[in-house]
């Protein structure tokens, strides 16, 4: 018997890919369709237009990441381990992304412009999730005497997250991982320094 969240599921795995690799404004519902052989009618019974297959295949890829993410944080007891397995996952995240075509974070918020509002806020959210994340452990670390007391919160988890993202883009950019080894080197020796 015919699933119609099967299908729709499947829709926004495929989806993702094409719209990482190609971009949103470059991929159009017949690239889809032909992608997974499906007729325009079958998205068209699952999702109301091309930016809402976006906006659910955008959500499917951040979740994927926060799961993974998720995993490697929670592998670790204290807030330094922490945040170094959050530097190991983006180091084996940018050599086998989960989602083909790169980091679907970075890719969208390249295009999420004013001409894509909804996207716009989904990077935004995706943003502010992680940044929230990494929030969290810097505050317990420091309550449980791990880190430093007198860290700004707010401004290091930004930056940390910040400067990941574009050691991510330059290791891209440049075809290899000498940046991005460069970086996560800095920012474990700033770890360090901020641990007891």
């Amino acid at each position: 018997m015919h699933n119609p969240l099967h299908t729709r599921d499947k829709i926004i795995r495929n989806a993702i890919t094409l719209f990482n690799k190609k971009g949103y404004r470059a991929t159009s519902l017949s690239d889809i369709t032909k992608a997974l052989g499906m007729t325009k009618g079958a998205i068209y019974g699952n999702f109301l237009n091309k930016e809402e297959v976006a906006m659910a295949s955008f959500d499917y890829a951040v979740n994927k990441i926060i799961d993974q993410l998720s995993m490697h944080i929670g592998s670790q007891k204290t807030a330094p381990l922490k945040l170094k397995a959050i530097l190991n996952y983006y180091e084996k995240y940018i050599e086998k992304p989960p989602i083909e075509g790169g980091c679907p974070i970075i890719n969208t918020s390249i295009e999420a412009d004013d001409n894509h509002p909804g996207l716009r806020l989904r990077v935004i959210h995706s943003f502010a999730k992680i940044k929230d994340a990494l929030k969290k452990i810097i505050t317990r670390g420091i309550n449980e005497g791990q880190l430093r007391k007198g860290i700004d919160v707010e401004l290091y988890a930004t930056m940390f997250y910040a400067t990941i993202e574009g050691a991510i883009v330059m290791a891209r950019v440049e075809g290899h991982m000498k940046s991005y080894e460069l970086i996560k080197r800095g920012l474990e020796m700033q770890i360090d320094a901020l641990t007891i």
